[in-house]
C-alpha cells in the first residue's frame, strides 16, 4: 500500500494531467493529524496560473482515500466537521488511488 505523501502526490499528478498546469505540494504546510494528513497545493508558477477551487485535502491513514475539502470556508472548518463527523463530502470529493 501506498503511504499517505505517495497518495497525496499521485492525487495532485492526476489533477496537473487533467488542467495541464504543473502543480506542487506545499509540503511545509501539511497538517498531521492521527487519522490522516492534509495537504495544500497549487500551481508551481503561481505568478503564472492562478488556480480557482484548489482547497486542501486529505489522506486518510486507514482507508488510503482522499477527501478534498472545499475552498468556501477556512480549513478549519472542514478539520472540525472531518473529526466530528458531521461532514458529508460529494461523490466528486473523494479520490481512491487504486
Amino acid at each position: 500500500m501506498l503511504n499517505k505523501d505517495e497518495i497525496a502526490k499521485r492525487y495532485v499528478k492526476e489533477i496537473q494531467e487533467e488542467i495541464n498546469i504543473e502543480l506542487i505540494i506545499l509540503s511545509e504546510m501539511t497538517i498531521h493529524k492521527p487519522y490522516g494528513n492534509i495537504y495544500f497545493w497549487g500551481a508551481k508558477n503561481s505568478k503564472k496560473h492562478r488556480l480557482a477551487g484548489n482547497g486542501p485535502f486529505l489522506v486518510e491513514s486507514n482507508a488510503g482515500r482522499v477527501l478534498q475539502f472545499g475552498t468556501a470556508d477556512p480549513t478549519e472548518y472542514y478539520i472540525l466537521q472531518y473529526e466530528n463527523g458531521t461532514w458529508n463530502p460529494g461523490p466528486n470529493d473523494i479520490w481512491y488511488p487504486n
